[in-house]
């Protein structure tokens, strides 16, 4: 698509909010538990409006031609998984903003919303237009 990812002003590992920046995908709470683990960040395509934003980090999400979305965060993970990346990738943890345990991030469960949202966001993109 040519746009730029590049280094992020914090970096997000651990759990929380997300706030949803449109309701052009309906029924998405306003408000999520995601598990972040990174510290870059990408540009939002110029035809494409935005759909997620944290309180560090603005592109989150994206929706593009009712076809394409991009996540910066996790919705996707349960807990089994979650599991696998903290034992994995424990060294990565270091640094986050969020100040967050491997222990901390371990003991969050997953929300079941996440599920739900991510339900709502593919019903959206595979729907006739």
């Amino acid at each position: 698509m040519g746009y730029v990812i590049t280094k992020s002003p914090a970096k997000e590992v651990g759990w929380a909010p997300v706030y949803r920046q449109t309701t052009t995908i309906p029924d998405i709470p306003d408000k999520l538990l995601a598990l972040h683990w990174h510290e870059e960040m990408f540009e939002i395509p110029q035809e494409a409006e935005l759909l997620f934003s944290s309180d560090a980090v603005k592109n989150q999400g994206f929706v593009m031609n009712h076809r394409v979305v991009g996540l910066q965060f996790h919705f996707e993970p349960q807990d089994n998984d979650v599991r696998e990346i903290v034992t994995n990738d424990a060294s990565y943890i270091a640094g986050t903003i969020f100040k967050q345990t491997a222990t901390d991030i371990l003991k969050t469960p997953v929300p079941k919303e996440n599920q739900e949202a991510m339900f709502q966001i593919l019903n959206y993109i595979s729907a006739d237009k």
